[in-house]
């Protein structure tokens, strides 16, 4: 059985739907691509009898390679020590993901948040054991940065390693703790190619904020891309159903928000989630956050009240969303909301012209977001000239159970919690088909983790 990461064009909207309602393709969601008036393009997944099939119903197919065989390629770029159980000399020789050439493995990536919580980085960060082992009983850690005990402090929360596959979001994360604590601790400033910070920027983030950071949400699904299947998404849940293929859930699929989506959305609207114990990509779990990963990332939320602001970094695209993505987004009707049930089973069919479910927002959060995610393109393309596109999370599959959606829905469903603007990165090199855009090879993802540290940089600024 061969796998194919390919490009499927079709004439119309329905058709490209069809790819997710009849023919089960599994897409890579925020490749789509309009062509023309009509048409679309998006990246998935296949294997040789799916070619045939789709070809036969009159879409174009173009193999861009076989994902296992540059899979194979690219874990030979995966750390085979843990560079961080040694002791370095001075800051700098701690920014190892940076220089030697290799994404850091998960044993690394814990390893760094210790090290990051040891003297002297210890006057301003605190380490963070979640409480919830993952099902192949690994700990996993969070980090907090910022100097001060202040009542009306910022909290700003970044996650990322949720998809397995989706190697470089701890690496990127890392980095971003690595280079601002030592910039506080020398009392300098960071440059980033093009884009430049001063020292003065960087001690208002640490001093006036609080920063929590949970690089690695999916250590035993990273694992198992990283050492078996690399198109791996999921965590590791064990297969219940007696069938050795039904093991994991979508984690991002896996949150309190619109969760059961057959209860909520038309069957014509192509929902990119499955109910399929053994669907490969996308399976939403046996209830609403039962994932101990889920879980983790929901009790900082609950446990750090002043978190005001949510970014997941993911792969692939070159992309910044804001909310909202079951829906495009709307701000007049507040009566058409997630949770109004006169809308379900009804969301998502385009064929209702003027009464097609949109989801609603406030104007002034919908222009803070835009305008934060803004900002975070502009420091990104001042590194390398790499532009991302900022966009709502909709594109032409409507997602539910995702952690921005149910992070900004949550003072909506409890008025007395915090409102938490959230977003989405999307990084990656997403014009070259020659790569599994997920994981590229390290000379270009060092360039990308520059690029989104940057873009994290400046968020922090932006909301001081």
């Amino acid at each position: 059985m061969t796998r194919y990461h390919v490009t499927i064009s079709g004439h119309n909207r329905d058709m490209m739907l069809d790819l997710v309602r009849k023919y089960k393709i599994n897409i890579f969601g925020n490749s789509v691509e309009k062509t023309t008036e009509e048409g679309y393009d998006v990246d998935g997944l296949v294997e040789d009898k799916d070619i045939n099939t789709l070809e036969k119903e009159g879409y174009k197919v173009r193999i861009n390679h076989d994902i296992d065989e540059v899979g194979k390629k690219r874990q030979q770029e995966i750390g085979k020590q843990n560079r961080y159980a040694k002791t370095f000399e001075t800051e700098a020789d701690r920014s190892t993901s940076e220089t030697d050439g290799t994404y850091l493995n998960i044993d690394e990536v814990e390893s760094a948040l210790k090290q990051a919580t040891s003297p002297p980085t210890n006057a301003f960060t605190e380490l963070i054991p979640l409480p919830n082992r993952t099902w192949e009983e690994r700990q996993t850690n969070a980090i907090k940065m910022g100097k001060g005990s202040e009542s009306n402090r910022t909290g700003v929360y970044f996650i990322g390693g949720v998809h397995a596959r989706e190697w470089g979001s701890p690496d990127i994360l890392i980095n971003f703790i690595e280079k601002v604590s030592q910039a506080y601790q020398t009392n300098t400033g960071l440059n980033f190619g093009e884009k430049s910070f001063s020292a003065t920027q960087i001690q208002d983030i640490i001093n006036k904020l609080d920063i929590f950071i949970f690089p690695q949400v999916n250590p035993d699904g990273r694992y198992y891309s990283m050492t078996s299947d690399v198109a791996w998404r999921k965590n590791r849940r064990p297969e219940s159903s007696g069938q050795s293929n039904c093991i994991g859930v979508d984690i991002n699929r896996n949150y309190n928000f619109l969760w059961n989506y057959p209860d909520y959305f038309s069957p014509k609207a192509g929902v990119q989630s499955s109910t399929d114990p053994c669907d490969y990509q996308v399976y939403i779990g046996p209830e609403a956050a039962s994932e101990p990963e889920t879980k983790n990332v929901i009790w900082m939320m609950d446990h750090y009240k002043n978190i005001s602001f949510f970014i997941d970094v993911h792969s692939y695209g070159e992309d910044i969303l804001y909310n909202w993505g079951d829906a495009h987004d709307q701000t007049k009707n507040s009566d058409m909301n997630f949770q109004n049930s006169e809308y379900n089973r009804t969301r998502g069919d385009e064929t209702r012209g003027n009464d097609t479910y949109k989801e609603y927002m406030p104007k002034d959060d919908e222009s803070k977001e835009i305008a934060l995610a803004n900002s975070m393109a502009s420091a990104i393309q001042a590194v390398h000239g790499r532009k991302y596109t900022v966009e709502e999370g909709f594109s032409l599959y409507p997602t539910s159970g995702t952690s921005d959606d149910y992070a900004f829905s949550r003072h909506i469903v409890k008025p007395n919690d915090k409102k938490i603007l959230s977003f989405v990165i999307e990084w990656g090199e997403k014009k070259d088909k020659s790569i599994l855009q997920f994981h590229p090879p390290y000379p270009k993802m060092k360039k990308i983790i520059e690029e989104v540290t940057a873009g994290l940089i400046q968020f922090c600024i932006d909301i001081l």
